[in-house]
């Protein structure tokens, strides 16, 4: 992957060249003028309906400066500052003296132009090329640059600590042998997989990923593109404060699409919205870390694995509604007190499963046990405000409304639950003007409206009040984000339901004659299986809107920066496109646990949930797919920990869940016709333990299998390390000098 760099003395024609060849390589050659650029690169692509010139080229990031427009910023590029001595040690905090060319009165045009040029210095001692041009409308320069230097390169890799993988010969030099995903006896199992998107042939073996420094260079694969972008960044962060750069000067800094492996992986099917049914491929995951890094993969990984297993689950749902009409009662009771014991045990060994799965990615990926040593502070961050009066008033309002909305589902779920009862009880009375046995069959919208209008007033309020809380990190603003949101709507999703089941028969009662807890059962089913297809439809609607809108904005720029002398450029449709923030990752994953839940807790009551979600899953995925690589910008990648605080709360959901379909099976169903309480508190009991204890078991069988798969065999005496390994590693090979 590192390659050489290009000899500067080259001529434009020889260059042109060099850049057909390789234009897609990280370290290949650049220019610095708009005008070489436009003319290497002519080719044109196709993006969001739009033809625009193909720029990507060999740059890992972009950073985007406003400039002066005559007639519509002068305003403030012609402010003076009083002291831009300071506002620069702001910016570049390890310079001990300003340059002197920064005195009082200074213009804001002329310091930002100093400041761009510091940072092109900056990036170009990192051993990045760079080149800028103007956008269309010239109202903002780019500023392109990729690593190109490869003793640089090293360098940087070795200063941040990059992770990079073992060569699968390092094991024989040590007398290892290297793991795979596959195990016959004490054999590994080695096997030929895809090729990567940059067409090189790949196994299935799973060499550990350590730190880099010089003297195991020989023993390394080079470092991964995706893992390039990201020290990038941490060694520019070294020297310019980018939490202020972002927030005062640029208007924009972003990671680059590379519009080839974009289109690899449309291609593959995983992004191709003209595929909504094809089935995922256990391994396209891998091409996802690849592209997008592990933070991203380990999403798509879930969302695979969930809708792979819901296979069987959704085949099986399909008999109920051609059998329920047919059978008594009881027989009806035993089909589904049946199907939620096979639901109580799916949701056990499928997460004992995705445990299994996501521990051998842990080591495929290189995601480890650690997260980003360096970790990005937030640019609206403000240390003076930590633990002040202010910030406390603002989270003690965040966390009131927390409970008001909270106490809003508990009391509207009651006054349904009353006004429902009141009309079955009195079918001869009138309620807006319709009589009060067909006014009934209309309440069951009421409750999904309820949680659909409480959810679009929440998420984004939410979403609004943690961004402006003083979270100092994006990890911490993320976690206060999951923690609040989750808290409500986990309430809002579910309470109405359980309520259903657990306190209308025994306070207000149950519909129908007799107040049969039947009665409560069937106005469950048909609430469950009305706002779970309007769930499904409002979801997927609402993604086909965001891509439409960003369509829409793309369209309109174009149409707006139309010019005889220019070219709209792939980096500048780039720059238009969304981010993809916390509050886009928490929704993502919202869906997937919140959809797991209520398969999990109801899916005895309404197995047809099962089917509809795995039909719905396919085609979100491919629009999920198709917004990550064409609608949104490139993710910045990170070092995570598998799924992080989503593992517990998906633990959370299954136990509950167990524990749920056990108390409908024993006192709702009475599938075991016990006449006596402390006879069904037995059963309820037996019941749950045992589910539960299959599922520590399949956890342990798996953590079992998971270790034999992630841990190399060479140390049996010793679990084994990155350090373990880099010491034996070290033994064996001598220092490496940085060029090769």
């Amino acid at each position: 992957m590192l390659l050489a760099l290009l000899p500067t003395e080259r001529s434009d024609a020889l260059r042109l060249e060099a850049f057909t060849e390789a234009n897609i390589g990280p370290f290949a050659m650049a220019w610095s003028n708009r005008e070489l650029i436009m003319q290497v690169e002519q080719e044109t692509i196709r993006v969001l309906g739009a033809d625009v010139v193909k720029n990507d080229g060999p740059w890992h990031y972009a950073l985007v400066f406003p400039i002066r427009v005559q007639g519509e910023n002068d305003e403030t590029f012609d402010q003076k500052l009083d002291d831009p001595a300071s506002k620069w040690k702001e910016l570049f905090p390890t310079e001990e003296n300003s340059p002197s060319d920064l005195k009082p009165g200074m213009t804001w045009e002329d310091f930002t132009a100093r400041v761009r040029q510091n940072v092109k210095q900056y990036i170009r001692e990192m051993g990045c090329e760079v080149t800028e041009f103007k956008s269309v409308d010239e109202d903002e320069i780019f500023v392109l640059f990729g690593m190109s230097d490869k003793e640089k390169a090293l360098d940087l890799a070795e200063k941040e600590e990059a992770r990079v993988r073992l060569k699968p010969s390092a094991y024989d030099a040590v007398d290892c042998k290297c793991p795979t995903d596959e195990k016959a006896g004490r054999e590994w199992r080695i096997r030929e997989l895809e090729r990567s998107l940059r067409g090189v042939n790949i196994d299935n073996r799973c060499p550990a990923f350590v730190r880099y420094t010089a003297t195991v260079h020989d023993v390394v694969e080079d470092v991964e593109d995706i893992e390039m972008i990201r020290i990038v960044r941490h060694g520019l962060q070294r020297e310019v404060r980018l939490q202020v750069l972002e927030a005062e000067v640029t208007r924009l800094f972003f990671p680059i699409h590379q519009w080839d492996d974009l289109q690899e992986l449309y291609a593959r099917g995983w992004s191709n919205p003209y595929k909504p049914f094809y089935f995922p491929k256990a391994n396209m995951p891998d091409n996802v870390s690849e592209y997008f890094g592990a933070h991203v993969a380990a999403f798509f990984h879930l969302y695979n694995a969930f809708t792979r297993w819901l296979v069987v689950p959704a085949l099986v749902s399909i008999i109920f509604p051609f059998v329920r009409p047919h059978i008594s009662h009881e027989k009806a009771h035993w089909f589904d007190s049946s199907f939620g014991g096979m639901m109580c045990l799916w949701s056990t060994f499928f997460l004992a499963s995705l445990k299994h799965q996501m521990n051998a990615k842990l080591l495929k990926w290189g995601m480890g046990d650690t997260v980003s040593r360096v970790k990005n502070v937030r640019k609206n961050f403000k240390d003076e405000l930590r633990g002040s009066c202010s910030e406390n008033l603002r989270n003690l309002l965040h966390w009131t409304l927390v409970i008001l909305f909270l106490s809003e589902t508990v009391f509207f779920s009651r006054y349904i639950a009353l006004w429902r009862r009141d009309l079955f009880d009195n079918p001869d009375g009138m309620t807006f003007g319709m009589q009060n046995t067909d006014a009934g069959k209309y309440f069951k919208y009421l409750v999904t409206a309820n949680i659909k209008i409480v959810d679009a007033v929440w998420t984004p309020l939410c979403i609004y009040l943690t961004k402006h809380e003083n979270h100092r990190t994006e990890m911490d603003l993320k976690s206060a984000m999951i923690l609040k949101l989750f808290a409500v709507k986990s309430v809002l999703f579910y309470y109405p339901f359980i309520r259903s089941i657990f306190i209308q028969p025994h306070v207000e009662g149950c519909p129908g004659p007799g107040n049969h807890i039947s009665g409560c059962l069937d106005a469950l089913r048909a609430d469950l299986q009305l706002f779970f297809i309007t769930q499904v439809i409002s979801v997927g609607a609402g993604l086909m809107v965001q891509l439409a809108m960003m369509y829409w904005t793309v369209r309109k720029e174009l149409q707006r920066k139309k010019s005889d002398d220019g070219k709209l450029s792939y980096v500048e449709v780039q720059a238009m496109l969304a981010d993809y923030g916390e509050e886009a990752e928490v929704s993502d994953y919202l869906q997937v646990v919140l959809n797991f839940g209520f398969l999990s807790m109801f899916g005895c009551v309404a197995p047809s949930m099962c089917i509809l979600c795995f039909l719905s899953n396919l085609p979100m995925k491919r629009l999920l797919a198709y917004r990550f690589s064409f609608s949104q910008k490139r993710v910045v990648p990170i070092i995570t920990h598998g799924l992080g605080s989503w593992n517990f709360i998906l633990n959370g959901l299954a136990y509950f869940g167990v524990s749920l379909t056990a108390y409908i099976v024993v006192f709702a169903y009475d599938s075991f016709d016990a006449n006596h309480f402390h006879t069904q508190l037995l059963l309820f009991l037996a019941i749950e333990r045992a589910i539960w204890c299959a599922f520590h078991v399949s956890r342990k069988v798996g953590r079992k299998t998971s270790t034999l798969s992630v841990q190399p065999s060479v140390a049996k005496k010793k679990k084994p390390s990155e350090r373990y390994l880099s010491r034996r590693l070290l033994k064996l090979s001598p220092p490496s000098t940085l060029a090769s």
